[in-house]
């Protein structure tokens, strides 16, 4: 993972920091076919975009958070609420990668902005290097986010 040490000093990203691009074949072992200690096999995930289909990232570049507190942090609370019996709506509508092949714009040394399919030019995200706030609440610094509207999630 690249961290925004490098675009704060000023620095040029290297692309070849950047983690290969899943939609590129391999002459690696498959991404599905891990065996673990357990002597099972793992189903990898996949983030395809909705409209073309193109594979935009597997599980391995998925950055994880810690969910925050979410709208609910601001929130009137009234003395007459109940307040075991909340709905837990912390569920992130997005997942942030790390920086991936693909993302021509973050390559070209933007500071921000949209995310697009390489293929189809469908917007599916966005990125920037101060950071981006989850849905859940959580600061994620720098944040390439992709839209689970956006992307259909598949095993491979």
């Amino acid at each position: 993972m690249i961290s925004g040490d490098s675009y704060n000093r000023g620095d040029r990203i290297d692309s070849a920091r950047f983690a290969v691009d899943p939609a590129l074949p391999t002459e690696a072992i498959p991404i599905g076919s891990a065996t673990f200690a357990d002597g099972g096999n793992k189903s990898n995930l996949a983030y395809r975009c909705k409209k073309c289909r193109r594979l935009v990232a597997v599980q391995d570049n998925v950055v994880g958070h810690t969910p925050g507190e979410g709208e609910t942090c601001f929130n009137w609370q009234k003395r007459s609420g109940n307040y075991f019996n909340k709905i837990d709506e912390n569920e992130c509508s997005s997942i942030f990668v790390e920086p991936l092949r693909w993302m021509t714009t973050v390559e070209e040394g933007g500071v921000e902005g949209k995310l697009s399919c390489a293929h189809c030019d469908a917007r599916l995200g966005h990125f920037n290097w101060s950071g981006i706030q989850c849905s859940c609440g959580s600061w994620i610094t720098p944040a390439f986010q992709l839209h689970k509207s956006r992307v259909d999630i598949s095993t491979i």
